[in-house]
């Protein structure tokens, strides 16, 4: 929160609107699509356990073959809803990091997210056919980033039960109370992907955050 007018807060960064703007045109594009080109984005795009285990016949055919879905699945969503929710959280978490540590450094942070979701489901459901999409596992790193960046450096802010508590609530509702209402079959999400992207988005705005000392100032 801040006493700043309006007009003295600073504006809402690029990389923000495009990334929101990424979400939301690839969701368009794909309803747009063909159901045969909707297949082949989905296959293609997705994070697909099976795809990633050298013993499956779904194995990718050339290695480089994995980073589509690695990166390309937080752009990807069942509805228009699942978008329209992660774009939502990612603008209202986004905002204070990027302003933080800037543009190019916020990117590798949301990437590193969803870098980390993918693996973290790959390897919790190891072999499986189950398909993951959507950006709510970078979402879940961004809103690390958001805490993180709630004080001078990571550890004040982790050292403040203000910003601790809070963290730890947000991570609790979407790691333990989704993986209990997955594993119950009460709603399909895929909360590996959110325990991967919490702690990829913590170590990579920790790793590139300002500090009280160097260069980053």
């Amino acid at each position: 929160m801040t006493d700043q007018p309006p007009e003295a807060r600073p504006r809402t960064p690029v990389i923000i609107w495009s990334i929101v703007a990424a979400i939301a045109a690839s969701y368009g594009a794909w309803m747009l699509a063909s159901p045969a080109q909707q297949q082949w984005a989905d296959y293609t795009f997705a994070i697909i356990p099976a795809r990633f285990d050298p013993a499956s016949p779904y194995h990718f055919t050339h290695w480089y073959e994995a980073l589509g879905p690695l990166f390309g699945h937080s752009l990807l969503h069942v509805a228009w809803w699942h978008a329209a929710l992660n774009g939502f959280f990612f603008f209202a978490a986004g905002r204070v990091p990027a302003l933080r540590i800037g543009a190019l450094r916020f990117l590798v942070v949301y990437l590193v997210s969803a870098l980390g979701a993918a693996a973290a489901f790959i390897l919790l459901n190891w072999g499986s056919e189950q398909l993951a999409v959507g950006a709510s596992g970078a979402v879940c790193g961004v809103f690390s980033a958001y805490f993180l960046s709630a004080r001078r450096t990571w550890r004040e802010a982790l050292a403040d039960p203000g910003v601790r508590g809070p963290f730890f609530m947000i991570f609790f509702l979407n790691v333990v109370v989704m993986a209990v209402l997955a594993q119950t079959n009460v709603f399909p999400i895929a909360w590996e992907g959110h325990l991967g992207g919490f702690i990829a988005g913590a170590l990579s705005y920790a790793a590139l955050a300002p500090r009280a000392r160097g260069p980053w100032r």
